[in-house]
């Protein structure tokens, strides 16, 4: 079950998972609604292989959504070993969030990815 945080929690989080994806996002939001069942299913098949799924209500928490930038939700932050993981768009560009709500192989592909590059 993908659990509620906020953003004070979310250092212990980082602390004691390999891969963690935050779900940013907000109770008035759809697109947020059509994304809960995805990343509950990401927390589900990865959970026990070290990645973590939690959820931060951006409007509850307005000072982690300035510093990291969240201007749309749903947007999904991936950390691997503490650290933010940027992506590239397949064109060049450099993103450090998913904005919207991606095909559930997106991220299934990311976990896999970053569970291989991990150390055990």
């Amino acid at each position: 079950m993908v659990e509620e945080i906020t953003a004070d929690q979310l250092s212990e989080v980082l602390e004691s998972n390999r891969v963690v994806f935050v779900d940013c996002h907000a109770t008035w939001c759809g697109p947020c609604k059509t994304l809960s069942p995805i990343m509950e299913e990401i927390d589900a098949k990865y959970g026990d292989k070290g990645v973590k799924v939690v959820k931060i209500d951006v409007d509850q928490n307005r000072q982690f959504s300035m510093e990291n930038q969240i201007t749309g939700v749903p947007s999904v932050l991936v950390y691997s070993e503490g650290r933010r993981v940027v992506f590239d768009d397949g064109s060049g560009r450099k993103m450090d969030k998913l904005v919207g709500v991606m095909p559930p192989e997106v991220y299934s592909q990311i976990a896999e990815n970053l569970l291989e590059e991990a150390p055990a």
